[in-house]
């Protein structure tokens, strides 16, 4: 029997990251800025403990059972609570769906509102998963030029004059893969030009909270006046990522939409790690746990900068990040990044091609991504000093 995969489903960039992770499995001293989990200093261990026991002896067959598949109900009213008191969100005509994590819901949203051809605009570099879920509905994730202040506005309008376009996807803060984030004089240009064309706006927002530097900015969903911003966040980043919780914020038809089709597809997620965020957030000062987070973020971003500063070859770019998990490396363009990608392995340093985030148009590009929140600062220091040393032997001082 032959069987065949429709070539929607094979529309997939090359997985870079799950690269660097096998070949740096098990090697002694490998030092890996690849992947992008929380810095483990920053996960609140004990409070996760004691919640799971309290949880799980407090009502056990209530979690061996189904649970609601909306998701657990006070831990959907804590995080309303949050977005409306701290983010200044408007929750009038608004829903709230309970994810198992923001990339469920990566998934859940093109199924519901994509047809094939459709256009979906995103950064030219973006995350990984909101490509792909995209091509995987027969869409088309079309990348659109950046700046030093994210999507250039100018560009996305060229690109939604075609009117095949259906929403915008953006990490407007500390995004990924670059760090960058997008001031609010330019989310309202984004806005005003979703408003004109009448595309939503997917606003995925995992790292808003964890800003170390420089103000507070603005969301989307904040000055959403007419109901096209789809708001998605996550507990991964700032308690634990394996106990994959996150959220979708939005008009409450489209978020009745996603549910339904949750329900029809993915179903309940595990009512048990919802139980227990939302016990750890009403157990602990979670403003005073951020501030640690923030701490130790901004701790190693600063070891990182200033390894960079003092090693690395001046024709190198490094974006300098205010919030986040990740900074960009830019290479001049003679420089050939598989070699250099090579050899930074051979010299146990893992780093992130930028093809690993191109989505359709993004062309070869020549920059690195650099995650500083799991190795420890010593780590940090070493690793640049090696990488930033390799980047004089190709670029010149």
């Amino acid at each position: 029997m032959s069987f065949s995969l429709p070539e929607r489903v094979t529309l997939k960039g090359p997985n870079f990251i799950r690269e660097v992770f096998e070949r740096g499995v098990g090697v002694e001293g490998f030092i890996s800025f690849g992947i992008g989990n929380p810095a483990p200093e920053a996960i609140p261990v004990e409070v996760i403990e004691r919640a799971f026991d309290e949880v799980v002896h407090s009502n056990p067959m209530s979690l061996l059972q189904y649970g609601p598949m909306q998701g657990d109900a006070h831990l959907a009213e804590l995080t309303l609570e949050r977005l409306v008191q701290t983010h200044k969100m408007n929750s009038e005509g608004q829903g709230l769906i309970i994810s198992n994590g923001a990339g469920q819901l990566l998934g859940l949203v093109p199924i519901t509102v994509l047809e094939p051809g459709d256009e979906v605009y995103m950064d030219e570099f973006t995350f990984t998963s909101a490509i792909n879920s995209v091509r995987n509905m027969g869409g088309k994730a079309i990348g659109i030029k950046t700046d030093e202040y994210g999507m250039i506005p100018g560009e996305l309008e060229k690109a939604a004059q075609s009117g095949k376009g259906k929403y915008i996807y953006l990490i407007p803060n500390f995004q990924n893969p670059t760090g960058i984030t997008m001031p609010v004089e330019r989310r309202k240009e984004i806005y005003a030009i979703a408003s004109k064309y009448d595309l939503f706006i997917y606003e995925d927002d995992p790292y808003g909270e964890i800003r170390f530097a420089g103000e507070y900015i603005p969301t989307f969903k904040s000055f959403d006046t007419e109901d096209r911003v789809l708001y998605a966040g996550s507990y991964s980043k700032t308690l634990s990522a394996g106990l994959r919780v996150g959220f979708l914020f939005g008009p409450t038809k489209v978020i009745e939409a996603i549910q339904a089709l949750k329900n029809n597809t993915a179903g309940q997620m595990p009512l048990v790690t919802q139980k227990v965020v939302a016990k750890v957030l009403d157990t602990i000062d979670y403003d005073a746990h951020l501030d640690n987070v923030r701490k130790v973020y901004k701790m190693k971003c600063e070891a990182l900068l200033n390894a960079f500063e003092k090693y690395a070859s001046s024709k190198v770019h490094l974006t300098q990040p205010t919030g986040g998990m990740f900074a960009w490396m830019t290479m001049p363009e003679d420089v050939d990044c598989d070699v250099f990608f090579e050899t930074c392995m051979d010299r146990n340093v893992g780093i992130i091609k930028c093809g690993a985030f191109a989505a359709d148009g993004a062309g070869a590009g020549h920059a690195f991504r650099l995650s500083y929140t799991v190795p420890t600062v010593e780590e940090i220091t070493k690793g640049m000093e090696i990488l930033g040393g390799l980047t004089k032997e190709f670029c010149g001082e």
